[in-house]
């Protein structure tokens, strides 16, 4: 049964977690990185964010060379 493990990590604890994932099966591991980074300000990420969902805009994100047909299971992992 093929993985993946498909991730965004704003501060590094979802890295982190994906990293603690990865030791327990044996999975491919994708990030998603947004082509304009957030601020490092988590305040300002905040109402950013917030305004992304009021104005119903999605920020763009760097291509990831990944086949999903090709993966019995898919792992999201977010920020919460």
């Amino acid at each position: 049964m093929k993985k993946a493990i498909v991730y965004y990590s704003y501060s590094g604890n979802t890295k982190t977690i994906v990293d603690m994932i990865k030791e327990k099966v044996s999975a491919d591991v994708y990030e998603i990185k947004p082509k304009t980074p957030y601020s490092t300000d988590y305040d300002e990420v905040v109402d950013l964010g917030q305004d992304e969902v009021n104005s119903n805009t999605l920020r763009e994100i760097e291509d990831i060379d990944i086949n999903l047909d090709s993966y019995d299971t898919i792992i999201l992992a977010t920020p919460v």
